[in-house]
């Protein structure tokens, strides 16, 4: 079965729960991760080194432009990275997905 999975980098642990918190009571995604990492990127002519965090959102493929939208929409950062992709996961994983998130 096909799901999508977002990548989106925040500024803060409480911005990727709180984000994480919003698709899932809108039944966008079945489940999220969050993860802290460093950043290090170019911004207006300077380099930064950041501590970020990484929230990881999996929801069904039909579902990503409403989690793309609401993603932009709260986000903290003026241009915010919202990448995702779609991927294969297995029968009993896609199934429990599709009873959690909205149809």
């Amino acid at each position: 079965m096909k799901i999508a999975i977002f990548y989106i980098p925040v500024g803060s642990e409480e911005e990727a729960h709180s984000l994480s918190k919003l698709a899932l009571e809108q039944k966008l995604v079945a489940c999220s991760n969050i993860f802290p990492i460093q950043s290090m990127y170019s911004w207006e002519g300077k380099h930064h080194h950041d501590h970020e965090f990484v929230l990881i959102l999996k929801t069904l493929p039909e579902l990503m432009d409403e989690v793309k939208v609401l993603m932009e929409q709260h986000h903290s950062y003026k241009t915010p990275c919202i990448m995702h992709w779609e991927t294969e996961v297995n029968e009993a994983y896609g199934k429990w997905m599709l009873s959690i998130t909205k149809k």
